[in-house]
């Protein structure tokens, strides 16, 4: 992707939370210098610290970035000036003036632990350190606590993936393509990165290593997590959030806290404005950046700012954004994650429709995935393909799409939580994806895009290991389509569409068991051209790729079907 799309989009959404909503830095309350920090392999990390002018031993917010620390003070300090809290910023291992060799995020425990306990030792600090950040900035602050440090006191993580395998490469078992190889070459991590990861499609130790969710148990602080419906990692902030309420250490259970805006990745907290993809939301979607270092004052010195025994959990549920008059757009709270919904069965029927009625015989549709020419991603280019409300309609006409509506709504039908599509399959090739997309239908006839999932086949049995299928046999697959809170407003339709693809927003399945097809020289070569993102959006399967011919059943004995959360009825 462009440079000025990826490489930078963490900063520049601090930047722009400074330029918008905070007064000038007063560097003159902070002494500021650079310590090359020493880690126990004796390589040492970049890190400039930002002390406040006082004899006081202070709490201390770290940010350990993969996007270079400079700037980073300007940024920040604005918002710390006078809250007797030090700044402390590093360079992760093996980037920028950081010594080392990177290995994108497997060096984070280790390194994150050596820093906070290092900062704890200063003569300055009392002994308090708290991480904060959004995006790679995050995930730098989750896989800290799979060696939790004794000084470690509280984190605030946004727009984060709790694990790299599942919400970040291999989400439902296909290749995040534009997001994965964007982001990584613009972070200029070495060759091996891209190669070790890509040659790694099951779920092994490797991936373990970079995934919360093997250490919950071992989370011992209050966590603040905090995503936006359309943004990259939504999967990632709620499972970290559920993972750490049920295993985390008794003692935090009911110390983390998770917000969920109506917000993409770019867009987060609502900075440029309330456009988010082609609707225009309520000023109310936006949040308010101080709320951030009220936490940490809260946290470091208990001064109560309504955060730590506020409600645990606070969401923002979507609505039709043209009738001012209607339900929804609006936030609420809730003691817990996911909030109490009826989980109801929305089946697909040969004639297009979606309803609660099982269809009453045989029936089935077939999709013809041809993946040199697949159904194209509908979204924004900003910082990678990612999710966002966008009219369908210019795909929905596709061949190679099934699509199937509820007629117009008599009442409001509001979805608050996660969803999952089971569709019952055969196939005439070895493997196979199974792309969803749920929209909410305009009564103008615009298919706004509420959010998607996809599930490759022959990873359905496990994620430790892959079986490919036996053509002409026939299975069922879950398709985990992300979580969402919408209500749509009566005169609306729902929509689910499947098709075999969503490119590039995930890669293409060449239909004959190689997991996927892709040249280091090839992509090295288009990103030292300048033509990467031509690259990323120019599907290239395998030479001996197949179409694949999959027939969906929708029959009475094997009813593919969708499962909504939906509000339960008063």
């Amino acid at each position: 992707m462009k440079n000025k799309n990826i490489a930078w989009s963490v900063a520049l959404i601090m930047a722009v939370v400074v330029l918008f909503a905070a007064p000038r830095p007063a560097m003159a309350q902070f002494d500021e210098q650079t310590v090359m920090m020493p880690m126990p392999d004796g390589v040492k990390l970049a890190t400039d610290l930002y002390l406040p002018k006082t004899d006081k031993r202070v709490a201390t917010i770290l940010v350990r970035t993969t996007y270079g620390r400079k700037g980073f003070a300007n940024m920040i300090l604005p918002f710390i000036s006078g809250k007797g809290v030090a700044l402390v910023v590093q360079d992760t291992r093996g980037l920028h003036d950081s010594e080392g060799i990177s290995s994108t995020f497997i060096d984070d425990a280790l390194d994150g632990y050596e820093t906070v306990e290092w900062v704890a030792r200063q003569p300055w600090s009392n002994g308090k350190v708290g991480t904060a950040g959004v995006s790679a900035l995050g995930i730098t602050q989750y896989l800290m606590n799979k060696k939790p440090p004794e000084h470690l006191t509280c984190q605030h993580v946004m727009a984060a993936p709790e694990s790299l395998f599942h919400t970040i490469v291999y989400q439902g078992g296909a290749v995040r393509r534009a997001l994965f190889y964007g982001w990584v070459m613009n972070q200029r991590f070495p060759p091996h990165v891209l190669q070790l990861i890509l040659a790694q499609v099951d779920y092994n130790e490797m991936w373990q290593m970079m995934d919360l969710g093997q250490s919950y148990d071992k989370v011992r602080v209050p966590i603040m997590h905090m995503t936006g419906w359309y943004d990259l990692y939504t999967r990632g902030n709620i499972e970290a959030y559920m993972g750490i309420r049920k295993n985390g250490d008794p003692s935090i259970r009911d110390k983390q806290f998770l917000v969920i805006g109506p917000w993409t990745h770019g867009k987060f907290l609502g900075m440029f404005g309330t456009k988010i993809g082609e609707l225009k939301y309520p000023d109310n979607m936006k949040y308010e950046i101080t709320k951030v270092i009220d936490y940490f004052q809260e946290c470091f010195y208990g001064k109560d700012r309504n955060i730590m025994d506020g409600p645990r959990v606070r969401y923002y549920v979507m609505g039709d954004v043209d009738d001012p008059d209607a339900p929804g757009n609006e936030w609420r709270s809730a003691d817990d994650w996911p909030v109490p919904a009826d989980a109801t069965p929305f089946y697909l029927h040969t004639d297009g429709t979606l309803g609660a009625n099982k269809p009453a015989a045989k029936g089935a549709m077939t999709i013809v995935d041809d993946p040199f020419n697949p159904v194209p991603t509908l979204g924004s280019r900003e910082h990678a393909e990612q999710r966002e409300p966008v009219d369908l309609r210019p795909i929905e006409s596709r061949e190679d799409m099934l699509v199937f509506s509820t007629p117009p709504l008599d009442e409001p039908l509001e979805i608050t939580g996660p969803i999952t599509a089971k569709l019952y399959f055969t196939t005439d090739v070895v493997d196979t994806d199974f792309a969803v997309r749920v929209s909410d239908v305009y009564p103008d006839g615009r298919s706004m895009l509420v959010t998607d999932g996809i599930a490759r086949a022959q990873h359905m049995e496990s994620w430790d290991y892959r079986r490919l299928l036996e053509p002409g046999k026939p299975y069922e697959i879950n398709v985990e389509v992300w979580p969402t809170s919408i209500i749509l407003n009566k005169g609306h339709r729902l929509r689910v569409s499947v098709s075999g693809t969503n490119f590039p927003r995930f890669d293409v399945n060449s239909h004959t068991g190689q997991y996927h097809n892709y040249s280091w020289d090839e992509i090295k070569k288009a990103f030292d051209e300048g033509k990467l993102e031509e690259y990323v959006y120019t599907p290239n399967p395998a030479p001996d790729a197949k179409v694949a011919h999959t027939v969906i059943d929708m029959s009475a004995d094997r009813p593919s079907h969708i499962v909504l959360p939906l509000a339960p009825k008063k």
